[in-house]
């Protein structure tokens, strides 16, 4: 079963041997074995790679959740010593990570010093898919989210703030609207971002700016990045939205911060209700070690991006 695994996840049985630690014959033979047994493929074979069959992908989401069950007796075997012990890999989205992973992994250190961390970041459609397949044992996304088979645990709300050049019109307003964002160039993450999308929501006009590449106010102007639309404002190419925890960083908590960033870039806060996004962590409902998970919110809790409000 596992080296049924790790031909879905390679896409060829070469680099699925490999990654197994055993002949490329005999993973082939074992698999073929169970094809027999099952008397169905799983695979359909071309010459230098394979794809999965309608009925294997259903097969190989069960598989996952049998070696899932298997290792859940291993955990359960080990509660006795330290279940705060191997490996936990974590995935975030890229609004996310840069601001959270500082702070969470020291922290998750001294909860859990035996448990190895792995963390990535990436779009929450690849988040997704990494964490079903078994790739990854859980994600901190944004919400709205819903996945059959995925448990979600709110984590804290996150104000936005808008960013605008020093000097800008808008730099000593005590609040500025969503709609205001319409009246100038305003700078956004690539489509596909989640991000991007919740800050449109914020501003219909920015939509229809978005939608059509035409505003009576303003333009659309992409960034790969928070970090590259932050450099794009403090050379004035427009404005753009932020999450607090992007602005309050390690280097300099305050929005007020001296840094030389803070002098080329001034942030607005919206009018009451003030845009926000839920962040949440994901996880399988057939994750077998809820203790590690435990351990992940503690130590997000004890170490909170700045600017946030916990949820609890």
């Amino acid at each position: 079963m596992r080296y049924v695994l790790a031909v879905a996840q390679a896409g060829n049985f070469s680099r699925a041997a490999k990654l197994c630690h055993v002949s490329q014959p005999s993973l082939s033979v074992a698999i073929k074995g169970l094809e027999e047994e099952l008397g169905l493929p799983i695979f359909e074979r071309h010459k230098n790679e394979v794809s999965v069959t309608e009925l294997g992908a259903q097969i190989i989401t069960q598989i996952q959740k049998v070696l899932e069950e298997i290792d859940q007796i291993k955990c359960i075997a080990q509660d006795g010593a330290d279940p705060l012990s191997g490996a936990l890999r974590i995935g975030a989205i890229m609004t996310i990570g840069p601001y959270l992973f500082p702070n969470m992994i020291p922290a998750f250190r001294k909860l859990a010093p035996n448990m190895k961390l792995l963390v990535e970041e990436n779009y929450t459609t690849v988040l997704t898919e990494r964490l079903k397949r078994g790739d990854v044992d859980a994600i901190i996304i944004a919400l709205p989210y819903q996945e059959h088979g995925v448990k979600i645990q709110s984590l804290y709300d996150e104000p936005f703030m808008a960013a605008v050049p020093a000097g800008h019109a808008w730099e000593h307003r005590p609040h500025i609207e969503g709609q205001d964002l319409a009246t100038d160039d305003l700078i956004l993450l690539g489509k596909g971002n989640c991000f991007r999308d919740q800050v449109l929501e914020i501003c219909p006009d920015c939509m229809k700016m978005a939608d059509t590449a035409e505003g009576a106010g303003g333009n659309i102007i992409e960034g790969s990045s928070l970090e590259t639309i932050r450099h794009m404002v403090a050379t004035a190419v427009g404005v753009s939205v932020l999450p607090a925890s992007s602005i309050h960083s390690l280097i300099c908590n305050t929005a007020d911060c001296p840094a030389k960033e803070n002098r080329y870039v001034r942030y607005v806060p919206f009018c009451e209700p003030a845009p926000k996004r839920r962040v949440a962590l994901a996880w399988r409902s057939s994750f077998p070690n809820p203790s590690a998970l435990q351990a992940l919110v503690k130590s997000i809790y004890s170490a909170p991006p700045v600017g946030v409000t916990l949820l609890r």
